[in-house]
């Protein structure tokens, strides 16, 4: 028969192997995390990219249709349709887009983009979306009256646009 005393020791025995986490456990969950890291937070800050890239290239296409509806009004995009008589007769400046066109997203939150109208004349415009992020590698998303797209930073037109 085990006595009291001995039967004690054993439980204690039992009970010391299991102190807890090795130094050696608690550095390899460490570095796994690390790793873990080192690839979500550059991935999150692309996702973050490509998803401002696309509010800007839709609001360059809001900003767009915008232009389109004054050219439909007046056979101008300089001209506006007054209220009065004889109509489009107001000049319309470059900067001139609402205010909800000239910046992305235009919904509100953190501005990514600003929106501009680069160049304009009566019969065409090209509107231009400067990243507030240099570090973009798509840069300037252009858009011109006849529908071509542009971009200025190294990824070029197709790969941007696309995204």
């Amino acid at each position: 028969m085990m006595s009291t005393s001995s039967a004690s020791c054993a439980a204690f025995g039992a009970r010391s192997r299991q102190r807890g986490m090795t130094l050696i456990e608690i550095m390899v969950s460490v570095v796994i995390v690390s790793i873990l890291t080192a690839v979500a937070v550059p991935s999150y800050r692309e996702y973050m990219r490509r998803a401002a890239r696309s509010d800007a290239q839709l609001t360059l296409q809001q900003a767009s249709s915008w232009l389109e509806r004054r050219y439909a009004e007046c056979n101008s995009y300089i001209r506006i349709n007054a209220a009065t008589n004889p109509p489009c007769t107001d000049v319309l400046a470059a900067s001139d887009l609402p205010a909800e066109l000239k910046r992305s997203p235009s919904g509100g939150g953190d501005k990514r983009y600003d929106v501009t109208v680069s160049s304009l004349a009566a019969q065409s415009y090209t509107v231009q979306a400067v990243p507030i992020d240099t570090a973009d590698q798509c840069g300037t998303f252009e858009l011109t009256s006849v529908g071509v797209r542009n971009v200025t930073g190294s990824l070029g037109a197709d790969k941007c646009w696309k995204r």
